[in-house]
């Protein structure tokens, strides 16, 4: 039995975190009362990372069984691969260029635009608990939300430290210091408190996890891990980890245990030499393994109390992770380590399946919007999938493309591939650079993956190779260039 076999069958059980029961079992009652909301959302969990997919190596027990319960999406995407963005293009539902934040801390998110005001018109009770980021690098993250941000939730408790073992947080427009330990037991206990609350009201809930983000060292845990690609990093404390019990499930896994495109990873400072990302492997899957656990209490909680069965639940992630694939480490880059993520919506009297639909990250709240019967404001970009989610008779055609952008690089991911061009210079900068650098000995303007033929996206596809691929990549870039326009953007309208 090899490495790999070995963690997926035993582990579990051998380390005496899980059972080997029916996970996600508990009673159920019937309710005729309106549709819940729990929104759960983690931070650079990519889709490979789910045990059901059986890609990464990781142990997910209880996200495993929900899938059995919910609509399992493999074709999510992350519009705008960056923790800021991509939040404000949930909770908007508006592209980037349209909600303005292009960059973490930016600017605030324009609560104008925020879709829990929806929710709080039609008397939901919001709340918010964990990680925000969305309030610009004008209200620092150690100091309490401005009013006017948190205004639509009834229920606040925001942290923004990436400390995952220090629990300091915003209490409605307080800051609360309670000690030591894992953030996401305490944001769960925190959101069965909300539950247990009020009941005359439907409730829209966030639960937002910081890690398996890496995270900020905290000596008291004795956390010392670093993010591979600059050592320094050993000593100020910005890694990946997870508590001691999970981070041990996968002490002795390698590069060579999880994908083939991962290749060392350059220091920062010193280009000649290369870095190992097996410190960051145990933190990184023993932190995703670690919410799956929290993840099912929530879960039990819900069932035990009769909420499960009218509450519409949300599993996903505002990015991926690269972890050493291409040589690059976390986010904001055109690859599926980075911009493919999980998400699974339960909705109470539908079976689990898989849909093979692509779903962009500006689409998840106007389709909750839709189950819960809501009307979408206007000004919003992502679609409302709600009805073909319910009934097959009213089902709508697959979206073609998920527009996918940050920094100076736009594009598309279909089914089958990935395009980006540059939307500033003449060639493609950043980490999109450096990958065809190290592929083909120079920078372009552009890049087609065929994501089918070429799961790992080893063979970039450049304009000129063909005459098949210049047309598609003639048909992206026209269409690139009429979406852009649209949104007040300019590229060049050819290749």
């Amino acid at each position: 039995m090899n490495r790999r076999d070995f963690l997926k069958t035993s582990a579990l059980i051998g380390s005496g975190i899980f059972s080997g029961k029916n996970l996600l079992s508990s009673p159920v009652s019937p309710s005729g009362k309106p549709y819940n909301v729990l929104f759960v959302m983690t931070d650079q969990w990519r889709a490979h990372a789910m045990g059901y997919r059986n890609q990464d190596p990781v142990q997910t027990p209880y996200l495993d069984q929900f899938k059995n319960e919910s609509i399992t999406f493999d074709n999510a995407i992350a519009s705008t691969p960056v923790c800021g963005p991509n939040r404000s293009c949930w909770l908007t539902g508006r592209y980037h260029q349209n909600h303005g934040m292009m960059k973490n801390e930016a600017t605030h998110v324009n609560p104008e635009q925020l879709l829990s005001r929806v929710f709080k018109k039609n008397g939901y009770r919001n709340g918010y608990i964990g990680k925000w980021h969305l309030s610009g690098k004008k209200y620092p993250r150690n100091q309490p939300t401005p009013e006017f941000l948190r205004s639509d939730y009834d229920f606040w408790y925001r942290t923004e430290n990436h400390a995952h073992f220090k629990l300091t947080y915003d209490d409605h427009g307080t800051m609360k210091d309670s000690g030591d330990g894992w953030q996401p037991d305490h944001e769960t206990d925190k959101a069965i408190e909300f539950l247990k609350q009020e009941q005359g009201r439907p409730f829209n809930l966030v639960v937002s996890y910081g890690p398996p983000h890496n995270g900020a060292w905290n000596i008291a845990a004795g956390r010392k891990k670093y993010t591979p690609g600059d050592l320094n990093h050993k000593k100020h404390g910005y890694g990946y980890y997870a508590p001691k019990e999970y981070d041990a499930l996968y002490k002795d896994m390698g590069p060579e245990d999880i994908r083939a495109n991962i290749t060392n990873v350059p220091h920062r400072r010193n280009p000649k030499a290369f870095d190992t990302i097996q410190d960051a492997i145990s933190g990184y899957y023993g932190a995703c393994t670690a919410i799956d656990d929290t993840f099912g209490r929530l879960i039990r909680f819900l069932k035990t109390e009769g909420l499960y069965e009218n509450t519409i639940v949300v599993f996903t992630s505002d990015h991926g992770e690269m972890l050493g694939s291409h040589g690059f480490m976390t986010k904001g880059v055109c690859f599926e380590e980075s911009i493919n993520v999980p998400l699974m919506i339960h909705i109470p009297g539908q079976e689990g399946r898989m849909d093979n639909r692509l779903f962009n990250s500006v689409d998840v709240v106007p389709t909750l919007l839709g189950l819960t019967g809501q009307k979408l404001p206007a000004g919003i970009d992502g679609k409302d999938f709600s009805k073909s989610l319910t009934s097959m008779k009213n089902y709508q055609l697959d979206p073609e493309m998920a527009y996918i952008g940050y920094a100076f690089w736009r594009g598309w991911r279909t089914k089958q591939y990935t395009y980006v061009t540059t939307s500033k210079d003449k060639t493609l900068g950043g980490r999109e650079s450096v990958y065809l650098k190290n592929k083909i000995g120079k920078s372009a303007s552009h890049l087609l993956f065929d994501n089918k033929n070429d799961p790992y996206q080893q063979e970039p596809i450049l304009m000129g190779q063909g005459k098949y691929t210049n047309a598609v990549i003639d048909d992206f870039h026209y269409e690139l260039f009429s979406h852009l326009k649209n949104m007040g953007e300019s590229i060049k309208d050819h290749v």
